[in-house]
């Protein structure tokens, strides 16, 4: 009787060594990170659109243009984000789109 136990536990021992093992599917994803250019321009070299615009806003006259910048986007798209002095710290910044439209953000 102790033969058959003991011969039992042996196979059942075996057959769990043999037993096929399922490999772990490790799914490693790579993030890919795109980022925008960024080109600074002159005031004076901004589309002439742009420039109307700020001309012909009422609120931006009295206030310089102290920089400026071309954006193009992942996706192709240019916006151009144009900083005011303000006689502040914090400039007062605004962004148009190639035709002159201001874009609210």
């Amino acid at each position: 009787m102790k033969k058959t136990i003991l011969m039992s536990a042996m196979i059942v021992a075996g057959a769990a060594f043999a037993a096929p093992t399922i490999a772990e599917v490790v799914n490693n994803s790579m993030e890919i990170s795109f980022q925008e250019e960024k080109t600074q321009v002159k005031p004076d070299e901004l589309p002439d659109p742009v420039k109307q615009t700020i001309s012909g806003d009422e609120t931006l006259k009295e206030f310089p243009v102290a920089e400026a910048w071309q954006i193009k986007s992942v996706e192709g798209e240019v916006t151009f984000k144009v900083a005011f002095d303000n006689g502040t710290a914090d400039k007062l910044w605004k962004t148009y789109d190639p035709q002159g439209k201001e874009i609210k953000e």
